[in-house]
């Protein structure tokens, strides 16, 4: 095998486990949610925040702030569809 491909597999399982723990990442938030244990209001000024600082950051390439900012608004659709599903108010 190339060493091209080895890389290419090795950034694919990374890329796999990323996914993987913003799964876990998304369900804790809204179990945390559901639980009370963190507001609405709360996560979603961490969240707002969280994608200013990303975008005003000089220090990142604009691919690392396009998948900061993803990741972020994941969580919002996330959110949002828990609350359509009704597990959280």
């Amino acid at each position: 095998m190339s060493k091209i491909k080895d890389v290419e597999r090795s950034i694919e399982v990374i890329a796999g486990q990323v996914a993987a723990q913003q799964m876990v990442m998304e369900t804790i938030i809204v179990e945390a949610m559901r639980m009370n244990a963190i507001g609405e209001a709360q996560i979603m000024a961490l969240l707002t925040q969280g994608m200013d600082v990303f975008e005003r950051n000089e220090n990142m390439t604009k691919h690392e702030t396009f998948g900061a900012i993803g990741t972020l608004r994941s969580v919002l659709d996330t959110i949002k569809r828990a609350e359509d599903a009704k597990l959280i108010d």
